[in-house]
């Protein structure tokens, strides 16, 4: 769009400088520095989505401005030069102007013969017709004059009633002319080219000379319902455009209000930061869609909306400072666990029982280093875990002599697992639930088995014990649980036992994570809701879903507890 306005403007510089030449120049102007302003916000709304503060924004330079800046010193120089050739102008004509009228007294003084009395008049007049308008304070006073000697003229030399009536029909011929020349200006959209006419015009009836008596009246008033008309076209369209501007106002201001209840808040989510980020980016398109309002409150709410997206992202920026903040001293403690594991696995060990109290203690310590960013723990997690399968691996070569008692103990679990089938419910659920228990703690205090059978049997047994839980009579909820529990249990005495709670535990925790952060959102939304209309169905439906996503937590966080039981 800019490129095309440059366009516009080096056109116009082709044609001679005008007032109409110099108006479109300065139209196009406006319109260059609209875009100009247009394009800013929209970088100064990226560069603060991304985080910038607004002080330390700078537009970038754009090529077409100092091509448009070249221009307008071109078009203001042939302005101040027009500018001094009308003057000038003007000046020679009040002196030709104030010339006939000397003449025209001197004519009405000495003239004594009609007929040649008369020729002179005509000439001098048209010569005055021929200078044309003036733009000038003394022109008024000229003006005035003229009509007087003009007056006097006519009633002095005692012309002819047939030339009076000549002349009056030339008048009256002139001015209707005149009159349907404004009454034309009414349809016209182009109030700016309304408003150049209608001065020309007035200015030009003012220069007509005296039509019939009986032509006066109905002229004037003709004349003067026309130029009511045509301001009236005038106020009508400030007063729409007023009315207008008021509206956008008002659509602005509504944004604003909802942009700095935004801002007040604090949140405590990345989720939720960025979904707000999102809504206030819609909330300032639809601000650059809504058109002008008054010029000083349309200032003034700019700088509030402005000042509001400024507190927003000021606190946006803070908050994640605060996490990569936290993040990187995370980093550091698990990168300096990753160099300790690495260098107890690429030791030599004659005995494993030190090593691993230590392995294991890295283990506890990488639990509790706290988060980091899900693509850098993935990274770092999966050179820890190497590690301790190398550390791991070299201690079961050691080991390998224990397969017979791994033996016994897959006999032991074999053996339980008969127990266990043969167990039938007595229907005192308190009692069953201990046996089944007992079963379970049994379970914990046999061994390991051999590696390939581990998981097999493993499944038997839980299957198994799961059927036992079904049959008695007890809450979903409760049964859940006690299954989970089994299942936790198992973990816990598996070889890589570490890795495996490690992992369980940090889905569980991921999960609530995530659900703190959809039980926040839910809140929020309740927040919104309650205060307005017509949302009986909407709100309905999440607060039902806020009450299962806590049911949902208290569940895991059992869950979670049995890590620490």
């Amino acid at each position: 769009m800019k490129e095309e306005l440059i366009q516009q403007l080096e056109a116009l510089l082709k044609d001679d400088a005008s007032d109409e030449i110099l108006s479109r120049a300065d139209e196009i102007k406006n319109e260059y520095l609209k875009a100009c302003d247009d394009l800013q916000r929209e970088q100064l709304q990226a560069f603060l989505a991304e985080g910038g503060n607004n002080d330390d924004f700078e537009p970038r330079k754009d090529p077409l401005d100092t091509r448009f800046n070249e221009l307008l010193l071109i078009f203001t120089d042939r302005e101040s030069k027009l500018k001094k050739v009308l003057a000038n102008e003007v000046q020679s004509k009040l002196k030709e102007k104030e010339q006939i009228v000397a003449e025209l007294e001197k004519l009405i003084a000495e003239e004594t013969n009609i007929g040649k009395a008369f020729q002179s008049f005509k000439e001098l007049q048209t010569k005055w017709n021929e200078i044309g308008n003036v733009p000038s304070r003394d022109y008024k006073n000229l003006q005035s004059i003229y009509h007087r000697h003009a007056h006097n003229f006519y009633y002095n030399m005692k012309l002819s009633k047939d030339l009076r009536e000549l002349d009056f029909k030339r008048n009256f011929e002139q001015r209707s002319q005149l009159l349907t020349k404004i009454e034309s200006l009414i349809p016209m959209d182009n109030i700016k080219g309304i408003e150049r006419m209608i001065n020309l015009y007035r200015m030009e009836w003012t220069e007509l000379g005296p039509t019939a008596p009986e032509t006066v009246e109905p002229l004037r008033t003709r004349y003067r319902e026309l130029i009511g008309q045509v301001f009236q076209k005038i106020r009508a369209f400030y007063q729409d455009r007023q009315k207008e501007e008021a509206v956008n106002l008002e659509a602005k201001q509504k944004i604003l209000e909802r942009a700095k209840a935004i801002a007040e808040e604090n949140f405590d989510s990345a989720k939720q930061w960025q979904t707000m980020t999102e809504t206030l980016n819609r909330m300032f398109d639809e601000w650059k869609k809504i058109g002008y309002g008054p010029k000083q409150e349309n200032e003034k709410v700019w700088e509030d909306f402005r000042a509001g997206l400024n507190t927003f992202y000021n606190k946006k920026r803070d908050f994640f400072a605060g996490i990569k903040k936290v993040h990187k001293e995370n980093r550091d403690k698990k990168v300096a666990i990753i160099a300790k594991a690495e260098a107890i696995a690429n030791a030599t060990h004659e005995s494993f029982e030190e090593s691993t109290k230590q392995i294991l203690q890295l283990q506890n310590d990488w639990k509790t280093a706290g988060h980091i960013e899900q693509w850098e723990e993935n990274k770092l997690w999966k050179k820890f875990r190497e590690a301790c399968d190398k550390f791991f691996n070299a201690k079961r070569e050691k080991f390998s002599e224990r397969d017979a008692e791994q033996l016994k103990n897959l006999a032991l679990k074999e053996e339980l697992i008969k127990r266990v089938e043969a167990f039938t419910p007595s229907g005192k659920n308190n009692e069953d639930l201990a046996t089944l228990r007992s079963f379970s703690e049994e379970w914990k205090t046999i061994q390991h088995v051999p590696f390939k059978e581990k998981q097999k049997i493993w499944e038997r047994f839980k299957k198994l014990l799961d059927a036992k839980y079904d049959q008695l009579k007890i809450e979903a909820k409760e049964m859940h649980l006690h299954k989970y529990r089994t299942s936790v249990e198992s973990l816990t005495q598996s070889e890589d036992s570490g890795n495996l709670v490690r992992r369980e535990k940090n889905a569980i925790k991921e999960k609530i994570h995530k659900l703190q952060s959809t039980i926040a959102q839910y809140e929020n939304n309740l927040g919104f809701f309650r205060n307005s209309k017509n949302m009986g169905g909407l709100l309905s439906e999440v607060e039902g879903n806020l009450a299962r996503a806590k049911e949902e937590m208290e569940m895991l966080q059992k869950k979670l507890k049995m890590f620490v039981d």
